[in-house]
Order: structure tokens, then C-alpha cells, then sequence
């Protein structure tokens, strides 16, 4: 993936990656997770999706000199990318991660902007499970690389993944890894709270929880299934890092979803038709 323009917004320039594409379904924007770029959260999903849809996806900027991100911020940032994508009408808001919550922050404020909204392995607020890992995440970024690269794996996959990789696909997901996620957006994980504001998101939402995921545990997706009012959920048999597990599952259900927002009333249980 590369660059296609730039956004300005708040004297920075937000590199994004624009397929094009002109269709008659609403456009895609996504909203990556704590890698810190689009092509770390969908590499494989944005071509996927970008075949049929306009896709819109960008990098969040971070302050300079190791400055404090905002959740604020990143809505900020969100807001002008959407406002470049929306030219032909609401777009088709796709969160992953911590971006989800970038995502539901963003909805909970200007829902007239949106057709959808999905959020994908996501959560409302940090709770003591998340805060022990990324203490540990902390002190590891800090002091040894190589154990912080191993517990990325080991929380970002699930067994059956890992156990089933051959030597040269285990080699470059190890090789993945070795940048380290951006220390403002972990620190920023840790004091995640929007559950104040999801009452008022009134979209159509897909709720996609990752049944291995060690990372963002199932029951925060099931929380924002229960507290988004038009919500629909799905599960995907994957750990976090469901882009790189189910890359074909993922695109189909928010393809589907965004073509469709209202073909599952809310509440909907969507049953899993894929092998």
C-alpha cells in the first residue's frame, strides 16, 4: 500500500490510501489499530475490498517529540478524512482494534455522516485484563525487544494459527512484528472510556468479535453488541489478528454488511456460514 494523496487537517498532512473506485454502494473508510498505520491493520483486506468499493483508509499522525495522543485528536483527524470520502454521500465507517474505538467515538458524534458502522474486534472501555498487558508491553518496549516481539505473537495469534504456520510463513510474521505498536497509542489504550457515548450512536453497527482473541477479549465486543441500539454481531474463529488469519471472512462480512446495513434486523446473532 501506498500513499495516493494527503488531508489536511489542523496544519498536518494525513497520508491516505484512495482506491478510486467509482460505485453505487457507500464508500469504505477504515480506521486502523494500534500498529499505527493502514497497511499494519489492512494490508490484505483493503485490496480485498478495493476489487468492487471505493476504499478510503489513512495513518493517524502522532504529536512530535513522543507528545500525548487524544482520543479527540484522533476523531479530529478521522472527521477530515471522512469529509474527503463523503463527497458522494455517508460513507461505510470501518473501525479495527483501537480504532474501533476511534470509530465509535467519531459515530456517538456525527452519525449523519455515516451509512454504517462496523467494529471490529473493539471495546468501550480499558479494563484491569488489558492494563496488565500492556504494563507488561511497557516494561518489555523498554527493556527487551526480543520477549516484547514474542508476547506480540503470542497475543496477537491464536494457537491453531501459530501451530499451523510452516517455517517460512512463521519467519515473516516474526519479521512483522519487529516494529513496535506506537508508545502514544498505547498509552492512550490504557484510559480508553466511551461507553457514555454509545447510546447515542443511531447506525446501522456490525459488531465483530474474534473468538481467540487474547488481545481485546470477546466479551468487549459482546459489551458494544449490547449497548449499541441498531447493532447486529458476528464472530470470526481468530485471535486479534484477524486480518492476517481470515483476511477473505473479514472483507465478505464488511462488504456484505455495508452493502446491506439493514438485511439483519438489530440484534441479530449473524450465524457463521464460513469454514
Amino acid at each position: 500500500m501506498q500513499p495516493s494523496g494527503h488531508v489536511e487537517q489542523g496544519g498536518r498532512s494525513i497520508p491516505i490510501y484512495d482506491s478510486g473506485n467509482e460505485t453505487a454502494a457507500a464508500t469504505i473508510v477504515l480506521v486502523h489499530g494500534s500498529s499505527g498505520t493502514a497497511r499494519g491493520s489492512f494490508w490484505a483486506v483493503y485490496p480485498i475490498l478495493s476489487f468492487t468499493r471505493r476504499v478510503v483508509a489513512f495513518d493517524l499522525q502522532l504529536p512530535a517529540e513522543d507528545g500525548d495522543l487524544t482520543l479527540a485528536d484522533a476523531v479530529d483527524q478521522l472527521r477530515a478524512v471522512v469529509e474527503h470520502a463523503s463527497a458522494d454521500g455517508p460513507v461505510a465507517l470501518v473501525g479495527y482494534s483501537f480504532g474501533a474505538v476511534v470509530a465509535a467515538a467519531y459515530a456517538a458524534e456525527q452519525p449523519g455522516t455515516l451509512a454504517s458502522l462496523a467494529l471490529v474486534a473493539g471495546w468501550s472501555k480499558t479494563d484491569r485484563h488489558q492494563l496488565v498487558r500492556n504494563d507488561l508491553w511497557q516494561r518489555l518496549h523498554d527493556s527487551d525487544p526480543e520477549s516484547l516481539q514474542r508476547l506480540t505473537l503470542l497475543m496477537a495469534y491464536s494457537p491453531g494459527f501459530v501451530v499451523g504456520r510452516n517455517a517460512r510463513d512463521w519467519a515473516e510474521l516474526q519479521q512483522a512484528v519487529t516494529r513496535p505498536y506506537p508508545a502514544q497509542i498505547m498509552r492512550l489504550n490504557r484510559e480508553i472510556d466511551i461507553t457514555s457515548g454509545l447510546s447515542r450512536i443511531d447506525v446501522p453497527t456490525l459488531v465483530i468479535g474474534c473468538t481467540h482473541d487474547a488481545m481485546v477479549p470477546l466479551h468487549h465486543a459482546r459489551v458494544l453488541f449490547g449497548a449499541i441500539s441498531d447493532a447486529r454481531y458476528l464472530e470470526i474463529d481468530s485471535g486479534h489478528a484477524v486480518s492476517v488469519e481470515r483476511p477473505a471472512q473479514l472483507a465478505v462480512a464488511i462488504d456484505d454488511f455495508t452493502v446491506d446495513p439493514r438485511e439483519h434486523p438489530a440484534g441479530t446473532i449473524i450465524p457463521v456460514d464460513h469454514a
